[in-house]
């Protein structure tokens, strides 16, 4: 089972509804910047675009053996992998998306279902409009 962190927005004309798998996220440790941009994540996609600029420059002018280069390059990916959940957690934060519930289910449409059986209000608001 997987731990889904539910992401709501409850002000406004409708509310919104995001959900955020706990743990690696191997898209984000391949694409990372690419990855924040996909998920809408600006903030995030901006840090991540640092990162892997400040990586991909300074690392080469300290770190002169190409395979230690390469493993270093790969460690920064991982840290990336690891973190990514928790950034896109804090990005929604930054919009106004507050942490709801955590639930734990086996797929992402599993989880929003039993958030949604369990918060029937929270039903009825998303299927107003």
């Amino acid at each position: 089972m997987t731990v889904y962190s539910i992401h709501v927005r409850d002000t406004g004309l409708k509310p919104d509804l995001a959900l955020v798998k706990d743990g690696f996220s191997w898209p984000a440790a391949i694409f990372g910047f690419f990855w924040a941009l996909v998920l809408g994540a600006w903030d995030v996609a901006l840090v991540l675009l640092a990162v892997q600029i400040v990586a991909g420059l300074a690392l080469p002018m300290l770190i002169g053996d190409a395979t230690a280069l390469s493993v270093v390059q790969l460690g920064v990916s991982v840290l990336i992998g690891l973190i990514a959940n928790e950034l896109r957690r804090w990005s929604l934060d930054r919009r106004g998306m507050h942490e709801e519930a955590i639930v734990t289910a086996h797929d992402k449409e599993e989880a929003e279902r039993r958030y949604l059986d369990a918060n029937p209000y929270m039903t009825a608001k998303l299927l107003r409009d």
